[in-house]
Parts: C-alpha cells; sequence; structure tokens
C-alpha cells in the first residue's frame, strides 16, 4: 500500500466515522425516544418478537448507514479502495 492510497484509507475512514456519529446520535434521540414506550410494552409482552423487531432496527440502521455513507462518497467524488 503506497502513500495515496493510506491517505485515501485514513480520508475515507474518518468521512465514514463523522457520518456514523452524527447518524448514531439522531438515531438516539429521535428512533429510540418515538419508539421507547412501544418497545418496552413489546419487551413486557412478546421478548420473542420483541428480538425479531430489535435485530431488524440493527439491521436497517446499517443499511442505512452504508447507503448514505456510499452516496456521500459518490456526491463527494471521493475515491474509493477496491
Amino acid at each position: 500500500m503506497d502513500k495515496n492510497e493510506l491517505r485515501l484509507l485514513i480520508r475515507n475512514f474518518a468521512l465514514e466515522l463523522a457520518v456514523y456519529s452524527i447518524l448514531v446520535v439522531f438515531y438516539f434521540l429521535i428512533v429510540l425516544r418515538v419508539l421507547e414506550q412501544p418497545l418496552t410494552q413489546l419487551f413486557r409482552d412478546h421478548r420473542m418478537l420483541y428480538a425479531f423487531v430489535g435485530l431488524g432496527l440493527i439491521l436497517g440502521q446499517g443499511v442505512l448507514l452504508d447507503a448514505l455513507t456510499s452516496f456521500l462518497l459518490d456526491r463527494l467524488e471521493l475515491e474509493r479502495l477496491e
């Protein structure tokens, strides 16, 4: 790995980290506050369904973060390491 590839890797990592940090904070403040009561009720009444809903939320967040990061890298015309 040469110096330019390392610089590209560090820049992309920093961008992804910044985007992920902002989105996780928004996710926590908005989605969890909105879903707090329904998730608590679901946890009390149907734990198996709660587990699947939790996994779905985790998967959805991961897909959204990856799609948004890819979109930003494309819009900012940043190179990617393949």
